[in-house]
C-alpha cells in the first residue's frame, strides 16, 4: 500500500472508530511500542475525538511496560516484549489505568534492526481489550520502518473499530 494510501486509510479508520465509539458512549484508550503514539495521534485528529479518547500511553521499553501497564516481568522474560502473551496485558492495562471501555496495544519490531527468528522485522503483536474479554492478532508487515509502523497503526485501529461495532449501545 503506498504511503499516502496508507495514511488516508488510516484517517478513514480512526473516523470509523470516533463514530462508532460515540454512537455507543464507548471510550478508547492505547498502549503502544513500536508505533510510539501513532494511533492515538489519529485518534486525537479526528474531531469529535475528545468524547472517545482517554489517553494513551507510550510504553517503549520493558521497565515501563511493566510499571505503567502493569505487564509481568515474567512475561516480559518467558515470552518476550514482542508477544502476544505482552500485548494483551500491555491493552488491560492501559485499559485499567486509563478506566476506558476498549483498548487496544502495539508492541514489535519495525526495522530496520531488531527480530529474531521467530519475530523477524515487520512482526508486530496487537492485543484489543474490553471488559468481556481480549484478543491479540500476531501481523507480518513489509516495508521500511514507516511503513510497518502505518501498516501496524492501521490494523490496530480496524481491531479496535471491530469490537467497538460489536459492542451493543450503553
Amino acid at each position: 500500500m503506498a504511503e499516502d494510501t496508507l495514511h488516508r486509510a488510516l484517517r478513514e479508520c480512526a473516523a470509523r472508530l470516533v463514530n462508532a465509539c460515540s454512537a455507543r458512549q464507548l471510550t478508547v484508550s492505547t498502549a503502544e511500542s513500536c508505533t510510539a503514539g501513532m494511533v492515538a495521534s489519529a485518534i486525537a485528529g479526528i474531531p469529535g475525538a475528545s468524547s472517545v479518547l482517554r489517553g494513551g500511553a507510550v510504553t517503549y521499553v520493558n521497565e515501563v511496560k511493566h510499571a505503567v501497564l502493569g505487564v509481568s516481568e515474567d512475561s516480559l522474560e518467558r515470552y518476550t516484549e514482542v508477544s502476544s502473551q505482552v500485548a494483551e496485558e500491555m491493552a488491560e492495562g492501559s485499559r485499567r489505568v486509563f478506566t476506558s471501555d476498549i483498548a487496544v496495544s502495539l508492541t514489535g519490531y519495525a526495522g530496520p534492526g531488531g527480530g529474531t527468528d521467530l519475530n523477524p522485522v515487520g512482526t508486530v503483536y496487537i492485543g484489543c481489550s474490553d471488559a468481556n474479554h481480549t484478543i491479540s492478532e500476531r501481523c507480518a508487515f513489509a516495508g521500511d520502518r514507516d511503513v510497518v509502523r502505518a501498516q501496524a497503526a492501521l490494523r490496530a485501529l480496524q481491531l479496535c473499530c471491530e469490537m467497538a461495532e460489536a459492542m451493543g449501545n450503553r
